[in-house]
């Protein structure tokens, strides 16, 4: 226990009166202590803490900045220069002391907007601080951390933990999702400026409903866009899953009036912002097993961490889409041109007269708008407007498959709007990415077969076959020109596509299966977006399921990108083959889907790596053909 009265005999503090825990803290311990002289806040540092390297300079630098910030005109609680030091050592102890503030932290139902909106401003104020004048210089990180979870498991400690359970069943995830959230770390860390990083509630006292910044021990030079993130999260409630959108973006908008915050990659830090949360995880779990820690109070309050940090990265990931959408709604200018549109489109169409409309997204190839119970889906994006006949095409050969959306009415003719549009069933539901984390083994095996038998749909019907062997070798010769890429290895795989594509089940496909364009509805699927469907052999309709083994995400939307991991879809194939019997008795299945995970990688990932599995994939392709 740290020797209060005798630090403050020693310098000149005063007799102590009373000494009151006024904070438990996650790393440090706040003391208010009343003596003769006047009344304080005394932190007494962690030892373990201080016994890291750079520690005691990190504390000394992260005190010039609330020195910095109070000259600037910030309202900040800055330590007591204490014989020339911000931080100061009696025996084994080390210590820094505060003027006691009259003021109070606020709860989750205390805070306003009003106060989001002054964080806001004040956090503008911190980052426009110059870092430079106190010597300090950017530090870009770069990160490439993924930690060994299936360790902290087998620890001797690990049973007796209260999270067991939780960790149990969440664990085997988190390297595949730190792998992402680092890239898109490295990606969005590129603005640096003065940063408090830990401006929650607990670290903003209001006095007479004026903030005064608290706790300064985390500042430095980091990027900006993450903290006004954090910060937005942290007062909006979402820390105590009480999340609020209106005070999470009145944090951003009121900053938004000194910074520029429109030209920010926001996808990237929003997902970059879980590596923060993964390190504290780490921390808490090494903590509360005993590896950096044997102090009792420590261990149970890092136990307690440990499950509330996990709880926190599962609501985060499922609030990504929703953050970014909010985001992207306040930096991105509403634009009319097309509200004029769909107002055209409902005008001239009995279906839609008088029925109010929302814009669903915009952006990609088309506009799509919900007006009430009904899709509209304009071809804003001329380039498309093949496809999208395609699609209209499909729709109308279809229309009494009652496993694809009903489609009302198409126009192409442009004389109501310049556009291609289509009025459709609005399909309840959520995409099965949304869904398929939660779904039990059991759960997913139905949905499999409820896919199997809307796809039998059409791959049954008959169509005029054609050369595949032919179609194949020809987009992969065109992709290796347009990759540049000379390997007599490739001369090998034209030739075993020709004994491979000897023998085709011919079919209409979708052309596009992926999680995203299956709606999911109390067990009931529907299938959409037909725009490239195509008379074709029906295993050709596998090709990207057959990739979700290794990337899952790569066809998920900002909404469930950070939601999906390869271990939840090791099993597709598997179940598709073992229950489609005309799949499964097509000749080189197998070797035909990797030839179409060879044109994808090709197609859509031509960096160096990616080269190197294709390499890989074809010499695997020649061992077993020579076997």
């Amino acid at each position: 226990m740290a020797n209060i009265e005798k630090f403050c005999e020693k310098y000149s503090l005063g007799k102590v009166i009373d000494t009151k825990k006024v904070s438990g803290g996650f790393m440090h311990k706040m003391f208010k202590v009343t003596t003769n002289r006047g009344i304080y806040c005394i932190k007494v540092l962690n030892p373990e803490v201080m016994a890291r390297k750079n520690a005691y300079s990190n504390l000394a630098v992260s005190e010039s900045i609330s020195h910095l910030a109070k000259k600037n005109g910030i309202s900040v609680s800055s330590a007591l220069n204490i014989d020339g030091n911000y931080l100061t050592q009696v025996d084994d102890k080390y210590y820094m002391v505060f003027d006691f503030i009259n003021g109070k932290t606020l709860e989750d139902e205390e805070i306003t907007l009003e106060h989001c909106k002054k964080i806001g401003r004040i956090l503008a104020s911190i980052h426009f601080l110059n870092y430079q004048e106190i010597g300090l210089k950017p530090t870009i990180i770069k990160y490439k951390r993924l930690y060994d979870w299936e360790g902290y498991r087998k620890n001797s400690n690990f049973s007796k933990m209260p999270y067991k359970d939780t960790f149990l069943a969440n664990y085997r995830k988190y390297n595949s999702i730190l792998k992402r959230a680092n890239e898109r770390f490295n990606e969005s860390n590129i603005n640096q400026a003065v940063c408090h990083l830990d401006m929650d509630p607990k670290n903003v006292m209001w006095n007479n409903n004026n903030p005064i910044i608290i706790d300064w021990e985390c500042a430095g030079v980091a990027n900006p866009e993450r903290e006004l993130l954090e910060d937005a999260l942290c007062w909006s409630g979402f820390l105590s899953n009480h999340f609020n959108e209106e005070k999470f973006i009145a944090v951003f908008k009121e900053y938004s009036k000194f910074r520029d915050i429109a030209s920010i990659e926001w996808y990237s830090v929003i997902c970059g912002n879980l590596v923060g949360r993964f390190d504290w995880l780490k921390y808490n779990l090494e903590r509360s097993l005993g590896i950096v820690s044997n102090d009792s109070e420590e261990t149970k309050l890092a136990e307690q961490e440990v499950m509330k940090t996990i709880d926190e990265i599962n609501r985060y990931l499922e609030l990504i889409g929703k953050m970014y959408d909010s985001i992207q709604r306040l930096i991105v200018p509403e634009t009319k041109k097309y509200d004029l549109i769909i107002k055209k489109i409902i005008d001239n169409n009995n279906l839609l007269k008088r029925k109010s409309y929302n814009l669903i997204t915009t952006g990609f190839t088309n506009t799509i708008y919900e007006v009430e119970n009904y899709i509209v889906r304009i071809c804003t994006d001329l380039n498309n407007e093949d496809r999208f006949k395609n699609e209209i095409e499909f729709y109308h050969k279809n229309k009494d498959n009652d496993k694809v959306p009903n489609l009302y009415v198409s126009d192409i003719s442009k004389k109501i709007v310049p556009y291609y549009y289509e009025i459709m069933e609005k399909v309840n539901g959520k995409t099965l990415y949304e869904v398929w984390y939660k779904l039990s083994k059991e759960e997913r095996k139905k949905v499999i077969l409820n896919i199997i038998d809307i796809l039998k749909t059409f791959h049954s019907i008959p169509v005029k076959e054609y050369d595949f062997s032919t179609y194949i070798k020809t987009k992969i010769s065109e992709l290796l020109n347009k990759c540049n890429i000379s390997d007599e290895l490739f001369d090998s795989l034209l030739v075993m596509c020709d004994t491979y594509f000897k023998e085709n089940k011919f079919g209409i496909i979708h052309g596009d299966l992926h999680f995203d364009n299956f709606m999911y509805d109390d067990g009931r699927i529907n299938l959409l977006d037909f725009e490239r469907y195509m008379a074709s052999p029906i295993d050709y309709d596998f090709r990207i399921f057959y990739r979700y083994a290794e990337t899952p995400w790569l066809w998920a939307s900002e909404k469930t990108d950070m939601l999906t991991v390869e271990t939840d879809y090791q099993d597709i194939m598997k179940n598709f083959i073992e229950n489609y019997d005309e799949l499964r008795n097509i000749p080189y299945l197998e070797e035909r889907l990797e030839v179409y995970s060879i044109i994808d990688l090709l197609e859509h990932d031509k960096d160096t790596t990616q080269l190197e599995k294709v390499i890989g994939k074809i010499k695997k392709l020649e061992e077993k053909t020579r076997s």
